[in-house]
C-alpha cells in the first residue's frame, strides 16, 4: 500500500510594493502668466494622479527644467490638480537642472463642482481636467474631443445620434 505524502506550502508573500513615484509635470502643462525683470509667474496644470505632498518632491519638476522655460529661484507658481479639487501657491526658492525646490506652500481646497453633467443611456459629457468631452458609459471610450464649455459637449453628445433628414 503505497500513502501519498503532502506538502503544504506557505504561499509567497507578495513582495512589498515600493515607495510610490510621484508624476512628472509635463512642459507643455506650465504656461507663464507675467513675466518681469526678476521673476517670472507660471501655472502649471499637474498630471492626473498627483496629490499635494508631491510638491515636495524636486524631481517631478525635472522635465520642466530641462524644456525652454526653467523655474528659476523667486518665481511664483501656481499649481492646479488636473481635476481642479485644490490648488497650491508657492516660491521656488532653489531651480535646478534636475528639479526645483518649492517654499511656503499654500494648499487650497477647491469646493465640489455643483454643475450636473448631461448624460442619457449611453453617453455621458466628462471633465477631463483640460475641457469637456462625451464618453460612451460601457466602456469609458472618449467619443469627441475636448472643448471649452459643457454647452459645446452637449452639442457634440447630441451629434452623436443620427438625424432625420427632411
Amino acid at each position: 500500500m503505497q500513502t501519498a505524502a503532502t506538502t503544504l506550502e506557505k504561499p509567497k508573500a507578495a513582495a512589498p510594493a515600493g515607495p510610490r513615484k510621484a508624476p512628472e509635470i509635463d512642459p507643455a502643462n506650465v504656461k507663464v502668466n507675467s513675466s518681469g525683470f526678476v521673476r517670472k509667474e507660471v501655472v502649471a496644470r499637474l498630471p492626473a494622479g498627483f496629490v499635494s505632498d508631491d510638491l515636495k518632491e524636486p524631481g517631478v519638476w525635472r522635465k520642466v527644467q530641462v524644456s525652454g522655460y526653467p523655474l528659476n529661484a523667486l518665481d511664483a507658481v501656481l499649481v492646479v490638480a488636473f481635476d481642479r479639487s485644490w490648488c497650491a501657491e508657492a516660491i521656488v526658492s532653489e531651480a535646478m537642472r534636475d528639479g526645483v525646490t518649492l517654499a511656503g506652500i499654500k494648499i487650497i481646497s477647491m469646493p465640489r463642482r455643483n454643475e450636473v453633467l448631461l448624460r442619457d443611456d449611453t453617453y455621458a459629457v466628462t471633465w477631463n481636467g483640460a475641457g469637456y468631452h462625451v464618453e460612451r458609459i460601457s466602456d469609458g471610450h472618449k467619443m469627441t474631443e475636448s472643448v471649452g464649455s459643457a454647452a459645446l459637449a452637449e452639442r457634440d453628445l447630441r451629434n452623436l445620434y443620427a438625424k432625420k433628414l427632411s
